[in-house]
């Protein structure tokens, strides 16, 4: 039978379809109540040096805490060093005054209704000689155990020690805490304890994490990410300090920190436990503090969505929030990362980056300012011209982009254009890239429309055209902005345009249209190019480019596909665009024509090593409408594995519904198996947020497995 034939009888199901049997669904992990953490700070530079106070800090003082919980902090962190304050002998007794101090801080804190997690932190020896020194470690938790009985469960919580590196891993973790968590249940059979992985307990370490099996028992990492920005000019860093000068964020830190954010909600669903970030700082010996500001707040708002709790470093000694010279909170930080806050930051100094190095555009902008010679142009198009057409010599970088210029007759717009050559496909789109220099303010709601003469000289894409991607933005940190398209660009001079409504103001010294084009290997030249507010085309439909993007559905009727999808829904995506974004440094990717799918086209999925991230090699599939929170959807893949090392031989993909631009936030992640033969995938989502019209996407990762996959048509339902 017919391949085609056979696949159209099947029924409608929530997951893999035959000719393969489904993979079987495992259970859902038990999901453990999230520690209310909320809102934290650590006493930095206090307990944790060799003496109190050591490392630039102070002693605690019984008025911090009334400090703290009046600017609306839920949670302390108290580090303490322990290991020189015992005998490395049984029964490894800790100083009576030291364990005194401690109780007294801890006190402090409790009285003023604040949670206290109460930790061990540099206990030295045991990151050199782990199994050796557990017996020590777990001698002085006994003692910990025994001087905090009674105390209230719900509000002081333990963390059995900090940051394990060096000698001190995964493999071993379990068996090195073991004493310790002995010692902590025999008088504390349900107080939350706290258990951080290997390397730091940097994010990654979630991945290797191992956990008892205790539903008190709860997970936790620390964030000081990218570590060239937060610790520049740290001398304890050394040989590896980073140089002072690196800014943030960069295009790539943007990706990371998104990916970072997807690891947590990956975590709870793989495991059911909530982490929290136990520490988050930048060095403000070589950070201005205005940067220190921005980096919380982006910090901040990028994780909490997720909903786990935040503890800042530190209080008022290294990385601090508050002066205690001047007796003040910081400026900027409280509100930074959610805390009431009548102060602001002072304005950041300039840090040129890569990214960041446009020409200057004319003087004169606005509408009614401009140059006589743009001013003349102006009334040739329609809405406001917020561009120079006049100019090609755009700033363009990349490490694998080479851009000149080219005069010729045959060029439309004016006889000239710049080549860019890209010598190899970027890891993300934007990785090469031209940004455009507006002359105005960008407000909020206002539509802007971009449209440029371009053509493919070469690519290696199997569809023999170029890819464009477009976004319209801001020229500055945080590098936010709007109307993602990819546009496919043919091998003859053709007009394209994109056109999208502005989420935020952007003023006019950072308003730029930025043409990513490390999408694929490829040469392209780009022409006279006109940006426009308040219209949605600038040439009339009959002369664009039929190559410019769809602006709405095409009628499903039209659309190939098996019948038996007809009644699942409204059709919210073009099953025929397959300008999806891929992107990744975990692989690679191939358009195939394959004659005996639907719509007869494919791309391949290629891994050769199992990625960091699953979305190492990733595609996302855009979404037209709107998608309102309680929406529901059905997203139908068609897909077949060449070759996969898993356990059956099956291929490995991740799916879930998600934004199109930074911090990627999305809902419904899935996983499913897809077997050798071609195959259809129904997939279940139901939206627990919404996005704008044409903001939406279904990704889809590959980098779980060295596998590769062939991807055919993906159709996408609403069906509520």
């Amino acid at each position: 039978m017919n391949l085609k034939a056979f696949t159209s009888l099947l029924p409608l199901a929530a997951l893999t379809l035959a000719p393969l049997a489904a993979a079987p669904v495992q259970a859902a992990p038990a999901v453990t109540k999230p520690l209310p953490v909320g809102t934290c700070i650590n006493m930095g530079n206090t307990l944790e040096p060799e003496t109190e106070g050591a490392w630039g800090g102070t002693p605690a003082r019984k008025a911090d805490f009334e400090r703290i919980k009046a600017a609306g902090f839920d949670t302390i962190r108290l580090p303490v060093r322990w290991h020189n304050k015992s005998s490395d002998k049984p029964p490894y007794t800790v100083d009576p005054k030291w364990m005194d101090r401690v109780q007294q801080i801890v006190d402090w804190a409790l009285a003023e209704d604040l949670n206290v997690i109460l930790n061990s932190h540099h206990f030295d020896p045991i990151h050199d000689d782990p199994l050796a020194v557990a017996a020590w470690h777990g001698g002085v938790w006994k003692q910990i155990a025994a001087r905090f009985a009674g105390y209230p469960e719900d509000s002081l919580w333990f963390e059995l020690e900090n940051e394990p590196h060096k000698n001190f891993n995964h493999t071993n973790l379990l068996e090195t805490l073991a004493p310790a968590l002995k010692e902590v249940r025999a008088l504390h059979p349900t107080r939350a304890v706290i258990i951080g992985g290997e390397n730091w307990s940097g994010i990654k370490s979630l991945e290797t994490l191992p956990l008892p099996e205790d539903p008190n028992i709860h997970p936790t990492f620390h964030y000081y990410d990218p570590f060239a920005y937060t610790h520049q000019g740290a001398e304890w860093t050394k040989p590896d300090m980073p140089p002072v000068g690196r800014s943030f964020p960069l295009p790539e830190d943007t990706a990371q920190l998104a990916r970072d954010v997807d690891a947590v909600r990956t975590y709870v669903a793989r495991t059911g436990k909530t982490p929290f970030m136990g520490e988050v700082g930048a060095y403000d010996a070589h950070i201005p503090l205005a940067e220190r500001v921005a980096y919380h707040r982006t910090i901040a708002e990028a994780f909490a969505p997720t909903g786990i709790g935040m503890c800042m470093w530190a209080y008022a000694n290294t990385f601090p929030f508050f002066d205690l010279a001047k007796g003040q909170w910081l400026p900027g930080l409280r509100g930074a990362i959610g805390l009431k806050d009548d102060t602001a930051a002072p304005p950041a100094p300039v840090r040129a980056t890569a990214a960041a190095q446009v020409p200057a555009p004319s003087p004169a902008s606005g509408k009614g300012k401009l140059p006589p010679e743009l001013a003349a142009f102006d009334e040739q198009v329609p809405g406001d011209l917020v561009n120079d057409p006049t100019r090609i010599d755009w700033a363009s970088y990349g490490p694998e982009l080479e851009a000149g210029s080219r005069q010729a007759a045959d060029i439309p717009g004016g006889g000239a254009a710049r080549v860019f050559t890209i010598k190899a496909k970027g890891a993300f789109p934007y990785t090469s890239s031209v940004n455009v220099p507006l002359l105005d303010d960008i407000s909020s709601g206002e539509q802007v429309t971009i449209g440029f003469h371009a053509r493919a000289v070469s690519t290696e894409r199997s569809d023999g055209k170029g890819i464009i991607g477009v976004r319209f933005q801001e020229n500055a940190a945080p590098y936010s902005g709007f109307g993602d398209t990819n546009v496919l660009v043919g091998p003859e001079w053709e007009w394209y345009e994109v056109t999208a409504r502005a989420d935020k103001r952007i003023r006019k010294a950072d308003a730029i249209v930025t043409l990513q084009l490390a999408g694929a290997k490829q040469v392209l030249e780009i022409g006279q190019t006109i940006v426009v507010k308040g219209s949605p085309t600038i040439v009339a439909k009959t002369q664009v480019a039929a190559a410019a993007p769809a602006a709405s559905l095409k009628d499903p009727a039209s659309i190939e596909m098996p019948d038996g999808l007809r009644s699942v829904g409204q059709l919210v995506n073009d099953p025929t665009n397959r300008a999806w974004a891929h992107g990744g440094a975990g692989g690679s990717w191939q358009g195939l024509d394959i004659p005996e799918i639907w719509l007869q086209k494919a791309t391949r999925f290629t891994t050769t090593k199992v990625g960091e991230n699953r979305w190492d090699l990733t595609t996302a599939i855009p979404v037209t409408p709107d998608v309102k929170e309680g929406d529901t959807f059905v997203v139908a893949v068609v897909a077949r594995t060449i070759s996969a090392q898993t356990d059956d031989g099956k291929g490995l993909v991740y799916a879930r519904m998600q934004g199109s631009i930074p911090p990627y936030e999305g809902f419904g992640d899935k996983v499913f198996k897809v077997g050798d033969h071609w195959q259809m995938v129904k997939l279940p989502f139901t939206a627990t947020r919404g996005f704008g019209a044409g903001d939406a996407t279904v990704t889809l990762h590959f980098a779980a497995a060295v596998q590769n996959i062939e991807v055919g048509p993906v159709y996408v339902f609403k069906t509520n």
